[in-house]
This record gives C-alpha cells, structure tokens and sequence, in this order.
C-alpha cells in the first residue's frame, strides 16, 4: 500500500542520433531523449491487524522508485511520434523483489486530430478521474486499482469549448486454442474543464472470460495491489463507472468522486460460485492547501456500501467501511518532497477487505515518513 505514483520532474532533453523510420513515413525533426524518474524512501509502521493476537510490523521500503526515459521519434507534418518506457527498481530491497519491472511502455502520436498509445500507457480511467485523489507521497487510497493497461491502445481526442473524450482497449488478446475467448476489456472517458472547475466521468466494461478461457474468471493482469484487475475488495466485476468534480483555486484544491463497482452474479475459482452482485459504491472526498510556500496539507476520506443479499439461504454480507488518509509535506526545493502520512482502515474495512487494506479483524492504521527526490 505504500507506492508513489506521479513524477512532476525536471527533465533534462539529451541529444539523441539515430535514423528511424515510423510508419514507412519520413521524420522531419532529429529525435529526443529524455531521462526521468524519482526515488522514493520511507519508513513506516503498521499497527496489529488481529484481534486478539495481532502484532505491529515496521520496514523500510523503496518500492515507488523509478527510472525511464522518454522523447520524440520524429515528426511528419503536423504529427509528431512519441516513446516513453519506465521501470520499477527498489535499490533498498534485495532479493526477486528488487529486479527491475515494466511501469510503463508504448509507442505513440499526437497531432491536431488527438493522440494516440498502443503498449503499456496508463488507462484514462485513471489518468482522467482516478489520479486527482491519489497524489499522496506515499500512500494510495482505496479506488486506485489499475493504473496501466497491457495490450492496450488508447486514443484521446483534441481539447474543444474545454471537453475532450478518451477511448480505449485493453488485455487485447485471444487464444489460439480450442474454447479460447477474447479478453478485451472498454474504457470511456470524458473530461470538462471551465476556469477553476473540472469535471470528468468514465466507464470500464469488463470481458466475460478473463483468464479466456472461462466465464466469471479472474485476470491474469493486476492491479497495483497485486489482484485481478477485474476485481474489486475480493469480488468478480462486470464494468465500473465514476465521476469527480474538482476545483483547483491558487493554495488550495478539493476533489468529490463517486465510484460504483458492479459485481458480476458469479465467480470462477476452479468452480463456479454465487456471489453479491449488489453495486459497490464508494464516495472520496479530497482536499490539498498550501499553507506556506514550501509546505502542504493533504487529506482524504472514502466511504464505502454495498447492500447484504440472500442467495440460496446464504446471506452476502456487503462491502463497507472508511478509509482515511493524511499527509503533511516540505519542499525545500522543486525536486525534492520530505513527508510525513497516516492512513487509517475502520474495522469495517479491515473485515470487508476492501482494497488498499490491511485486511483483519479490528481498525489499524500505517506512519509513514520518508523522501522523494524526482529528477
């Protein structure tokens, strides 16, 4: 639960000689270069998540660390060709752990006409409603679930009267042996912008078959909790869909996002099994203010509910719970962030597993403190 997420660097371009062709189309402008990245320490403390015979655990962790490098292929007209490809490293952890990972990958373009991705971009259901809540130092909160998309293309269209609209496919892919099925799954998106004020919605729709091969199955894909990413606190999802209005005024920005999550009737475990197909409604309020020049206050509160239901004499307990973060940060300079985060699960919560908890039997919380350089 502890992963930071957005870079805000000061890139250096770097000179870049190589020939290419993209498209079978000429460029008509060299190519660029650009290395990014961050890294990210901090220490933290969890409290006992049983009850009774809990215990706390403490660690150190660099696991929101990364490198990439990103830049301009070249340019056709009024079309420019794009790359970026970041990874994951953890220079404080030893072991598999530590092995560089894939965060992001594709190539792309953008013009007048709008922009396209094709590999591994992030999903605009994250980029347009998800990220506003999620710009904590260290820790995410509970609606942020998958941020990239593998075997995706994405295409945004251009900014007009404020609005624009993003579409995408993902997990696209089929195989080629006998009972295999599609596994692509939709986004939508659409975004408003108008002075101080935005507002965006989205839908996801999920494939039926999303291990494809079986109906009510799980992903192979993740989300940044290490669960399907058609999945939600434990259950098998039929699409998503949100909204969010935020206003951002000089030292100070508020966000107000709806979630619902739709189970599907079933789940495939091996077997297939009942589940609560009751929606899954989250609310998550955020609020960042600048008190000083170098210093911020952030915070969050999500509530979570989904109705109980009977199926079979068996009674589905409903999802519910709140979850609530703090931060309080300093920026010496523009690169470097030192913090300091809470982030506390009511027992609700903790029972009901949703994600981003430590599930349990009682409330816990997470301290965290630490750094961030970005570069």
């Amino acid at each position: 639960m502890n992963v930071k997420n957005v870079f805000t660097p000061k890139a250096a371009a770097l000179a870049a000689a190589m020939s290419l062709a993209f498209a079978g189309a000429a460029a008509h402008a060299a190519p660029t270069a650009t290395i990014f990245g961050g890294l990210g320490i901090a220490g933290y403390y969890n409290t006992p998540t049983a009850n009774p015979g809990g215990s706390s655990a403490y660690d150190i962790s660099s696991d929101g660390s990364r490198i990439g490098i990103k830049g301009d292929l070249g340019k056709t007209g009024d079309t420019t060709f794009m790359y970026e490809y970041m990874m994951n490293v953890n220079p404080v952890q030893s072991g598999s752990s530590s092995s560089p990972t894939t965060y992001t990958a594709f190539l792309g373009a953008k013009g007048g006409w709008g922009t396209v991705m094709v590999g591994r971009p992030f999903t605009p259901f994250y980029t347009d409603i998800v990220s506003v809540f999620n710009p904590f130092w260290w820790f995410y909160t509970t609606n942020v679930d998958v941020k990239q998309m593998d075997k995706a293309i994405v295409y945004t269209t251009p900014t007009m009267g404020g609005f624009n609209m993003s579409a995408s496919l993902s997990n696209m892919s089929k195989g080629s042996t006998s009972g295999s099925k599609d596994e692509t799954n939709v986004t939508l998106t659409g975004t408003y912008t108008a002075g101080p004020l935005s507002f965006a919605a989205g839908y996801v729709g999920f494939s039926k078959y999303g291990d494809g091969t079986h109906e009510y199955s799980q992903s192979a894909s993740t989300t940044v909790w290490g669960t399907a990413i058609n999945t939600y606190a434990g259950e098998l999802l039929k699409s998503k869909v949100a909204a969010r209005a935020s206003y951002n005024e000089g030292p100070l920005s508020v966000n107000l996002g709806l979630f619902s999550y739709k189970p599907t009737s079933k789940i495939y475990n091996g077997t297939t099994t009942a589940q609560n197909d009751n929606a899954i409604n989250t609310v998550s309020l955020w609020a960042s203010y600048m008190v000083a020049p170098k210093w911020t206050l952030m915070g969050d509160i999500s509530s979570t509910s989904q109705s109980d239901m009977s199926i079979a004499n068996t009674n589905y307990k409903g999802k519910k719970g709140t979850i609530t973060t703090f931060s309080v940060a300093y920026a010496p300079v523009d690169a470097v962030a030192l913090f300091a985060e809470y982030q506390y699960y009511g027992k609700d919560a903790a029972v009901s597993g949703l994600d981003g908890v430590n599930s349990g039997t009682r409330a816990n919380g997470q301290l965290a403190i630490g750094g961030y350089y970005s570069f």
